[in-house]
């Protein structure tokens, strides 16, 4: 059951890792880790039909870690060489929001991309339910601000 969940979410745990980390490297990791923390913790899931939250709640977790950790370190690739895999059908629309500040660009991937709920953003980010709304309605704000430009 594990593996199957995880092969089945992991491009969803590496998109959230990726928007909140903007590094390929960090963001394997991040999802690296929540595995692992995922596989130790496995016997705190209630029930198997809320693994997809239980386990992106674990790949943000890992991801703050991370970004703590480096948050002075500045990335010198460049993102194009590794954004294909999660693009949209409108190349720019993923670029736009990959370069919204992180704490608009993680609910925006998470509610847009991810189709969670405004309740599962909220305990995913461990944020009230209300910073999850006026952050998605700043983030689609400057999202149709850039790309109205």
């Amino acid at each position: 059951m594990f593996e199957r969940y995880i092969r089945k979410y992991a491009p969803n745990m590496y998109r959230l890792a990726l928007a909140m980390l903007h590094n390929r490297e960090d963001a394997e990791d991040a999802v690296s880790e929540a595995v692992l923390r995922a596989y130790e913790k496995l016997h705190t899931l209630r029930r198997q039909d809320s693994f997809r939250p239980w386990i992106m709640q674990i790949t943000a977790n890992e991801a703050r870690k991370i970004y703590g950790k480096n948050k002075w370190v500045m990335p010198v690739e460049d993102m194009e060489a590794y954004m294909p895999a999660f693009r949209d059908d409108k190349h720019e629309l993923w670029d736009v929001v990959m370069g919204l500040e992180p704490a608009y660009r993680e609910v925006i991937v998470l509610y847009f991309y991810e189709q969670f709920s405004i309740k599962e953003i909220s305990e995913v980010l461990h944020v009230p339910q209300g910073t999850v709304k006026s952050r998605l309605a700043r983030g689609k704000k400057r999202l149709k601000e850039a790309l109205e430009r």
